[in-house]
Protein backbone atom coordinates (compact mmCIF):
# COMPACT_ATOMS: atom_id res chain seq x y z
CA UNK A 1 0.00 0.00 0.00
CA UNK A 2 1.30 2.70 -1.14
CA UNK A 3 1.38 6.04 1.92
CA UNK A 4 -0.45 8.97 1.18
CA UNK A 5 0.60 12.85 2.61
CA UNK A 6 -1.65 12.61 5.32
CA UNK A 7 0.28 9.66 6.72
CA UNK A 8 2.89 12.03 7.57
CA UNK A 9 3.75 14.81 10.21
CA UNK A 10 6.35 17.57 10.01
CA UNK A 11 8.66 16.91 12.83
CA UNK A 12 10.47 19.71 12.35
CA UNK A 13 12.92 21.84 9.53
CA UNK A 14 16.60 22.37 8.81
CA UNK A 15 17.99 24.96 6.99
CA UNK A 16 21.90 23.90 6.01
CA UNK A 17 22.92 19.95 5.43
CA UNK A 18 25.24 19.89 8.24
CA UNK A 19 21.81 20.18 10.75
CA UNK A 20 20.13 18.04 7.71
CA UNK A 21 22.78 15.11 7.75
CA UNK A 22 22.75 15.69 11.68
CA UNK A 23 18.68 15.21 11.78
CA UNK A 24 18.51 12.50 9.54
CA UNK A 25 21.07 10.18 11.59
CA UNK A 26 19.90 11.10 15.37
CA UNK A 27 16.24 9.91 13.70
CA UNK A 28 17.29 6.58 11.87
CA UNK A 29 19.37 6.23 15.15
CA UNK A 30 16.24 6.11 17.08
CA UNK A 31 14.06 4.18 14.63
CA UNK A 32 12.09 6.38 12.67
CA UNK A 33 11.56 6.58 9.00
CA UNK A 34 12.01 10.28 8.21
CA UNK A 35 11.97 11.92 4.58
CA UNK A 36 13.86 15.21 3.85
CA UNK A 37 11.41 16.97 1.81
CA UNK A 38 12.79 19.13 -0.54
CA UNK A 39 16.41 18.07 0.24
CA UNK A 40 17.54 17.53 -3.02
CA UNK A 41 16.17 20.55 -4.55
CA UNK A 42 18.28 22.85 -2.09
CA UNK A 43 21.28 20.70 -2.52
CA UNK A 44 21.64 21.69 -6.27
CA UNK A 45 20.62 25.24 -5.58
CA UNK A 46 21.50 26.04 -2.57
CA UNK A 47 20.05 29.92 -2.62
CA UNK A 48 16.53 28.11 -2.44
CA UNK A 49 16.81 27.13 1.04
CA UNK A 50 15.42 29.97 2.65
CA UNK A 51 12.30 30.18 -0.42
CA UNK A 52 10.97 26.69 -0.01
CA UNK A 53 11.59 27.14 3.85
CA UNK A 54 14.17 25.05 4.45
CA UNK A 55 14.12 21.32 4.42
CA UNK A 56 10.99 19.66 5.99
CA UNK A 57 11.80 16.69 7.99
CA UNK A 58 8.67 14.63 7.43
CA UNK A 59 8.06 11.25 9.88
CA UNK A 60 5.15 8.84 10.04
CA UNK A 61 2.24 10.13 11.94
CA UNK A 62 2.69 7.98 14.61
CA UNK A 63 6.27 8.64 15.26
CA UNK A 64 5.91 12.44 15.16
CA UNK A 65 6.31 13.19 18.57
CA UNK A 66 9.13 10.66 19.27
CA UNK A 67 11.14 12.40 16.45
CA UNK A 68 10.10 16.47 17.98
CA UNK A 69 11.81 14.56 21.15
CA UNK A 70 15.04 13.65 19.74
CA UNK A 71 14.99 16.83 17.55
CA UNK A 72 14.99 18.63 20.74
CA UNK A 73 17.53 16.37 22.10
CA UNK A 74 19.98 17.92 19.46
CA UNK A 75 22.50 20.67 20.74
CA UNK A 76 24.78 22.37 18.33
CA UNK A 77 27.44 24.68 19.03
CA UNK A 78 28.08 26.81 16.01
CA UNK A 79 31.75 28.07 16.57
CA UNK A 80 31.15 30.72 13.91
CA UNK A 81 33.84 33.69 16.34
CA UNK A 82 33.22 36.95 16.28
CA UNK A 83 28.96 37.80 15.40
CA UNK A 84 29.81 41.25 14.65
CA UNK A 85 32.21 40.74 12.21
CA UNK A 86 29.91 37.68 10.65
CA UNK A 87 27.04 40.91 10.13
CA UNK A 88 29.35 43.30 8.57
CA UNK A 89 30.82 40.38 6.39
CA UNK A 90 27.03 38.99 5.57
CA UNK A 91 25.87 43.20 4.61
CA UNK A 92 28.84 43.44 2.64
CA UNK A 93 28.13 40.12 0.64
CA UNK A 94 24.63 41.63 0.41
CA UNK A 95 25.87 44.58 -0.66
CA UNK A 96 28.01 43.77 -2.83
CA UNK A 97 26.61 40.66 -5.28
CA UNK A 98 23.33 40.45 -4.35
CA UNK A 99 23.46 37.43 -2.48
CA UNK A 100 22.54 37.15 1.70
CA UNK A 101 24.56 34.53 3.60
CA UNK A 102 23.19 31.34 3.62
CA UNK A 103 20.76 30.09 6.80
CA UNK A 104 21.02 27.58 8.98
CA UNK A 105 19.67 25.66 11.86
CA UNK A 106 17.70 23.10 13.12
CA UNK A 107 13.86 24.27 13.80
CA UNK A 108 11.37 21.58 16.07
CA UNK A 109 7.59 21.86 15.42
CA UNK A 110 6.16 22.84 18.74
CA UNK A 111 2.65 20.97 19.56
CA UNK A 112 -0.38 23.28 19.13
CA UNK A 113 -2.04 23.98 22.26
CA UNK A 114 -5.24 23.37 22.44
CA UNK A 115 -7.85 26.29 22.18
CA UNK A 116 -8.70 28.15 25.27
CA UNK A 117 -12.55 29.01 25.31
CA UNK A 118 -13.02 32.37 26.53
CA UNK A 119 -16.52 33.66 28.28
CA UNK A 120 -18.09 36.60 28.55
Amino acid sequence: MTPRPSDFATAGWAYGPTETASALCALEAAGIRVLAHTLHHTTMVPHFMTALGGIELRVPSADAEAAREVLASISFSSPRGNIWLRAVGGLVLLLWIGMPLPASGLYGVRPVAAPQRIEP
